[in-house]
């Protein structure tokens, strides 16, 4: 694929860029407040509450607001940036369900406005089409998964914001070389790093080294990365000093069994949880048992054997993976908010969910369609890394290329069923390279329509 021509000129100056983003921003704000309201007055579409108090991840609302600091120190499952956000939010509304979720779900809506303005902003450095940069953000707003995930009471929709704004920061960083913007990115990889684990310190070392490369090195800039490294191990930190496991989460051998090529019998978070004695008990607290730690550690070191002793059957159930989760959209994910079924969309893939966290999803032509436009995103993506004529934005897919890489390729080769749920943080990116494909779609039409229209022209001299 060839890449749009530089238009000379097409960004427009950082006064006019703020101008131009401020304007979408309030036609965006608008567009999500008017559509959110007719989903939840008309649909009643909303969150389940169940998800506060009964996800894998989420702490006891009442310990959080008791005594949160206490709550975060002996979190060891996962990092404790999104139970600290719960416990804020617990403290504010005096742990009253209703009043958290409602204040859960308008921050959602305020992060979907973050989003969309960070890709205004960026697709307007990006390319010259002002149409595209208005029309796409405000599409995807409206898309159903934005929807799904703004209704979801867990971290997706925050990583996916947090996930957009730092592209913009880096975008900002290699077309201006303001350490500001670096500052700004590395705070976003910080937070992301302490809220999931799947930001570990090393995707922290090796895409905030590159921006860096890319950027030039100065050593405020190398003292701004060490800084983020360090925070970034912080809650490895922690657990070593208190748990004594070196790890931002204590959940990677039950993750790693899902992905093994046989089953490992023993390793489930069910398991765990009947074998102690936790079935009834608050499932995040029960999940976050110390008994976890050896338990999880075990279950790594089976699962480890039997990748090591299949890793051509392991490696072709990661690309089984791939395919799937690249053929569904984020939103065709197992847990749907409330009246989900009454939302105007595509229908929801058939799919069932296997005891050993396999899942089993009937063919079809849509996904097959959908597998396709993510691929040539994808391609798009690796073909502007090494051709784009203007050396800030081949900088930029570049960051973006290695960050797709090692995102997806942890995500599929040590997790199992929610690859949807993983992959809606980079949802906004991946619309960013839907306006790429069209764009170079849309050039190749006009050049072939013109092409054509000359040979129908009669040539000069012609007796016609």
């Amino acid at each position: 694929m060839t890449t749009p021509p530089h238009v000379p000129g097409a960004s427009p100056r950082p006064v006019s860029l703020l101008r131009e983003t401020a304007v979408f921003t309030l036609a965006a704000a608008a567009a999500v407040l008017v559509s959110r309201a007719l989903a939840a007055l008309l649909l009643e579409i909303r969150p389940d509450p169940v998800h506060l108090s009964g996800a894998y991840q989420h702490l006891p609302v009442q310990q959080l607001e008791d005594g949160l600091l206490d709550a975060l120190m002996t979190l060891h499952s996962q990092p404790p940036f999104w139970n600290f956000l719960l416990g804020l939010a617990a403290k504010a509304c005096k742990v009253q369900e209703a009043c958290m979720i409602q204040l859960i779900w308008s921050n959602h809506l305020l992060l979907t406005i973050v989003t969309a303005a960070s890709m205004f902003a960026a697709l307007r450095l990006l390319t010259p089409s002002l149409r595209m940069a208005w029309l796409l953000p405000l599409a995807y707003v409206l898309s159903p998964a934005v929807f799904y995930y703004e209704n979801f009471i867990l971290y997706a929709h925050f990583t996916s914001a947090l996930f957009a704004l730092s592209c913009l920061c880096v975008l900002l960083l290699l077309k201006t070389r303001r350490t500001l913007y670096f500052l700004l990115f590395c705070t976003c990889l910080a937070i992301l790093s302490l809220t999931w684990t799947l930001f570990h310190p090393i995707y922290i070392l090796l895409v905030g080294g590159l921006v860096l490369h890319k950027a030039g090195a100065g050593p405020a800039r190398a003292a701004i990365l060490a800084l983020t490294l360090a925070v970034s191990l912080l809650p490895s930190v922690k657990n070593k000093a208190v748990f004594g496991i070196f790890s931002s989460g204590s959940w990677l051998g039950l993750n790693v069994s899902q992905v093994a090529p046989e089953r490992i019998e023993g390793c489930s978070f069910k398991t765990f949880a009947e074998t102690h004695g936790l079935i009834g008990q608050h499932t995040g607290s029960a999940l976050n048992d110390p008994r976890m730690i050896d338990y999880s550690k075990t279950c790594l070191k089976k699962s480890l054997q039997v990748i090591s002793a299949g890793p051509l059957q392991y490696a072709a159930g990661v690309v089984v993976r791939a395919s799937t989760s690249l053929s569904l959209w984020p939103n065709e994910y197992l847990f749907p908010p409330l009246n989900w079924d009454r939302f105007p969309k595509l229908p929801d893939t058939k799919r069932v969910l296997t005891e050993d966290n396999k899942i089993v999803i009937d063919p079809s032509l849509s996904r097959f369609l959908t597998l396709a436009l993510n691929l040539f995103a994808l391609i798009a993506l690796a073909e502007l890394a090494r051709r784009d004529s203007d050396p800030a934005r081949r900088a930029f897919f570049q960051v973006m290329l290695l960050s797709a890489v090692l995102f997806l390729g942890v995500a599929h080769a040590v997790n199992g069923p929610e690859q949807e749920r993983m992959r809606y943080t980079l949802h906004p990116l991946f619309w960013g390279l839907y306006a790429v494909v069209l764009l170079e779609a849309g050039r190749r039409l006009r050049r072939l329509s013109g092409r054509a229209g000359a040979e129908s022209q009669p040539s000069p001299g012609s007796s016609h």
